[in-house]
């Protein structure tokens, strides 16, 4: 941040629960919606509403920002090469030719069971038996070439 045309005089006020430094700290991460923290966020809010200093910064900085990409995008404004662009193309048509496949449905059975069997005089058996059910489903879909 810049903390253009202020002076820190000017940012030490305390509007609400957070003071004007708290505010700088979170600027960048309030313009680009990156607080989930509704609290916080409801604090940030009612304090940049109350603060003309801090209020002239986020909307400062919101203009450096939008400059920047503005330059960025201007500058890194490439074409991919053509070899590159037809394997995007034929990957893309692969797959939407696996998406629009008619649905699968895939289901295996297995069983594992351990049955001990003693007799009278204390003879033991054992007999192992295995299961396992398994179910896949693979839906096919409409894929959007555009």
């Amino acid at each position: 941040m810049s903390n253009n045309n202020l002076t820190n005089s000017n940012m030490t006020e305390n509007h609400g629960q957070s003071s004007c430094q708290e505010v700088l700290n979170a600027m960048i991460f309030f313009i680009d919606d990156e607080i989930h923290d509704q609290d916080q966020l409801t604090t940030l809010e009612f304090h940049i509403q109350q603060c003309q200093p801090c209020l002239q910064e986020m909307e400062h900085e919101r203009k450096v920002i939008a400059q920047m990409k503005k330059l960025l995008s201007n500058a890194c404004h490439e074409e991919a090469p053509e070899e590159l662009q037809a394997r995007i193309s034929a990957q893309t048509a692969l797959l939407a030719a696996q998406m629009s496949a008619p649905t699968q449905i895939i289901t295996e059975y297995r069983q594992s069971q351990t049955t001990v069997y003693s007799d009278e005089f204390g003879g033991i058996r054992i007999e192992e038996t295995h299961i396992e059910i398994q179910s896949t489903n693979e839906f096919g879909g409409d894929f959007p070439l555009a």
